[in-house]
């Protein structure tokens, strides 16, 4: 009887950090001073993307300026990207790695320790049918959602560039407002 309300316990204990952990990451609500629903106004040290990815004119994308925000976990980040829908924050891109200077594999288990210790071992691995991805985590929270990947492109099965480097990134976003996004398109 003992041993299985010990078990018991150490369940419900276990769920129960991992809850709390996913819990913080929507509770944070963004990265650093970038809080999502944020207007581009609230924000200082942005530059508007001229050739930006998305089509749609209701999303606007910036870059970061600033000089605030140059590492996560001792790793240089490269460049910080903002994405606006309807001048609410919804996305939040940080790159790391550039011609320069690859993403390794010690930077990329340096953030993945600093984020697990912030919101658990709780997270998914990423589909990898390209084969691009050499290491990647995700973190599903109710309103938020977390990735981190570390890429080669020059391995992908369908479009391999012949970049030469490994790159990576931490993709932060809103799902109520990249829901909306998206129903709007649809």
């Amino acid at each position: 009887m003992k041993k299985t309300t010990i078990i018991t316990i150490y369940i419900l204990l276990t769920n129960f950090m991992f809850g709390q952990s996913l819990n913080h990451l929507d509770v944070k609500n963004g990265f650093k001073h970038f809080k999502f629903g944020s207007s581009p106004k609230q924000i200082k040290d942005i530059e508007k993307v001229t050739n930006q990815f998305s089509q749609n004119s209701d999303v606007v994308e910036y870059y970061y300026t600033g000089k605030e925000i140059n590492y996560i976990s001792d790793v240089k980040i490269y460049r910080i990207q903002l994405s606006f829908y309807k001048n609410k924050l919804f996305s939040i891109l940080i790159s790391f790695g550039d011609f320069d200077d690859d993403f390794d594999g010690i930077e990329y288990n340096s953030i993945l320790y600093s984020l697990e210790r912030l919101y658990g071992k709780n997270w998914n691995n990423p589909t990898n049918k390209d084969g691009k991805i050499i290491n990647g985590a995700i973190w599903c929270g109710k309103v938020v959602n977390l990735e981190l990947f570390r890429i080669d492109y020059s391995k992908s099965k369908t479009k391999p560039y012949d970049y030469g480097f490994i790159s990576g990134y931490m993709s932060i976003e809103n799902k109520d407002i990249s829901k909306q996004l998206i129903l709007e398109e649809f």
